[in-house]
């Protein structure tokens, strides 16, 4: 068996069946025929070229966009290049959209992955994944489209747990100063989302109380006592807030450190995120790296055994 891995992109197992070689009329026909079939997995080869050839047709329809809007064209024609640049718009997004889909499958990830493209570090991780090679055991969301071959049940599947919802939540907001034990890269990555959108509508709800209740009143009724009651309210939530905002940096800090340990770094690598951009994105880097299979010297999860799930 081959015991060989890389920092970032695993060896396949020579004792296992290898993904199917397509061919590019496969690719194609996989990429747009196909945009719905999320039931099933996709080679990186036939990610990395639908991605390809995607871009270069929304260059075309790009073109095709700018030619719709030449004053000299007769005003049916701009309208049908504008429909035509517009539907080649969401063709090319939806057979990427399901190529994405499948990609995660196919690497052992949930396609709710995606949504983690909307955050910064979450783009940066979905990049990480689609360069990893397949996975070679069956996953639970189908086989390769245009490929009848599948993995055997018992293959090269991984031996890292994988907590439930409830778990992640209080691993990551109760467990803060828990900091000798390990965390898995799906507890770590699933935390921080949920914690970043729990900022945001912190934040969004702080402005718009300030507005609610500062809004009514003018310059020369601050004075007032309705003003100065509602004052020390805004005062109240602004202190709650603050709280709240030192929980979600600890809870955030000691999921880091048990990250870290999970794959293999000292949680002393921590510092690094406070050096600007480039310590930032090396940090990243640090926590999308895989849980090590070797024991570490904090080799312990925060979770029962009997709770972990695949």
């Amino acid at each position: 068996m081959n015991e060989r891995v890389y920092y970032f992109v695993k060896s396949y197992d020579e004792d296992l069946p290898k993904p199917p070689a397509e061919s590019f009329g496969q690719i194609l026909n996989e990429t747009y025929l196909h945009p719905f079939d999320w039931s099933a997995r996709t080679t990186r080869k036939s990610y990395w070229w639908s991605v390809l050839t995607n871009f270069i047709i929304a260059i075309l329809a790009i073109v095709v966009g700018f030619y719709a809007f030449n004053e000299g064209l007769n005003p049916g024609i701009r309208v049908i290049d504008a429909v035509v640049a517009i539907a080649i718009y969401v063709w090319v997004f939806l057979a990427g959209l399901g190529q994405m889909i499948r990609r995660l499958h196919d690497v052992g990830y949930s396609g709710y992955w995606y949504w983690a493209t909307f955050t910064g570090y979450g783009t940066m991780f979905m990049f990480y994944l689609v360069l990893q090679p397949s996975v070679q055991h069956k996953v639970k969301w189908g086989k390769y489209l245009l490929s009848d071959q599948d993995y055997p049940e018992d293959g090269a599947k991984s031996n890292v747990p994988i907590p439930t919802i409830g778990q992640i939540l209080k691993e990551h907001f109760f467990d803060c100063f828990k900091w000798d034990a390990r965390s898995t890269r799906t507890s770590f990555w699933v935390g921080t989302a949920i914690s970043h959108v729990i900022m945001t509508i912190g934040v969004l709800a702080c402005y718009l109380l300030a507005f609610m209740l500062l809004a009514p009143f003018s310059v020369t009724e601050f004075d007032s006592g309705d003003a100065k009651v509602i004052g020390v309210i805004f005062i109240i939530f602004i202190i709650f807030f603050i709280a709240a905002a030192i929980w979600a940096f600890l809870a955030q800090l000691g999921h880091t450190v048990r990250r870290l340990h999970d794959a293999g770094f000292n949680g002393g690598w921590w510092w690094l995120g406070v050096i600007p951009y480039v310590g930032q994105l090396l940090l990243a880097f640090l926590l999308f790296h895989p849980t090590v299979q070797n024991e570490v010297k904090w080799d312990k999860y925060l979770f029962d055994p009997e709770d972990r799930i695949r």
